[in-house]
């Protein structure tokens, strides 16, 4: 169960009349909550069964900081919601693409598994616009990061699962993405750093000569910064900072296809 204080905030779902409020204040009244909830589940094209677990999803770490129900945030939702997304792509690329290699199938999973891609689709869902936050971080343009709108998204689609079962989270994930292709669109040659740099591996090393290590986890939860290195068979090619493990990753394999390019 979420904490007093959420409960207080968004209230139980019911359905009494929303109050005029100040849009995107971080501190919404237990008359406007209701509103808000809806305004929610209409976005996503579904109705929570447990609005709790709704609330929870779209609670920014920052909200609960330094408060009894900090673990009432989304983190742990999005760490569910990141495995069911993955299924899902999974699942649904090895049907599209049927005469396909893993190779090419991890590397289009990758691109349409990246931070800003699924920010870009927390945007069209406009979770943004509901996401948890205190009134001084939302000012600072925290709900705008490509970062949180990521966690929220994955943290949104793990308590769908939880709320529903595996077939409702799948088609409603498929559904949130569209159309699924070979080449997602992305940030130029790069949109899929890990994606490249395996395809650079793969044919002499096999599948699984890279591996990325978490170095160092820094500052506090609601602004943290990662470290994470890329070996080779044992060898580090490259290391890169974020503020998720993606973010990170992905500047590793950067520089890692640099190491590799200079060394051709």
């Amino acid at each position: 169960m979420v904490g007093s204080k959420l409960r207080r905030l968004f209230g139980s779902g019911g359905s009494r009349k929303a109050k005029p409020g100040k849009k995107g204040s971080g501190s919404p009244s237990a008359d406007l909550a209701p509103a808000m909830i809806k305004k929610a589940e209409r976005s996503l094209d579904y109705v929570f069964k447990n609005k709790e677990l709704l609330i929870k999803s779209l609670t920014h770490p920052s909200y609960l900081l330094n408060s009894k129900d900090q673990i009432h945030n989304n983190q742990r939702l999005e760490f569910l919601g990141d495995s069911v997304i993955q299924l899902a792509l999974t699942e649904a690329l090895y049907k599209r693409f049927p005469n396909e290699r893993e190779g090419m199938l991890t590397s289009v999973r990758s691109s349409y598994a990246r931070g800003d891609h699924m920010a870009g689709i927390a945007r069209k869902l406009k979770l943004d616009q509901y996401l948890l936050l205190k009134e001084k971080d939302r000012n600072a343009g925290v709900a705008d990061k490509d970062s949180a709108l990521c966690d929220v998204f994955e943290s949104v689609v793990g308590a769908i699962y939880l709320d529903s079962d595996w077939e409702t989270a799948r088609k409603l994930t498929l559904k949130y993405y569209g159309p699924l292709s070979s080449k997602p669109a992305g940030k130029g040659k790069l949109a899929n750093p890990k994606g490249a740099l395996q395809e650079l591996v793969q044919p002499e090393l096999g599948n699984f000569a890279l591996k990325y290590e978490l170095l160092k986890q820094t500052g506090k939860p609601h602004d943290r910064e990662f470290e994470v290195a890329v070996l080779c068979n044992g060898e580090q090619l490259g290391s890169g900072k974020g503020k998720s493990k993606k973010e990170a990753e992905e500047k590793a394999a950067i520089e890692a296809i640099e190491t590799l390019k200079a060394k051709q």
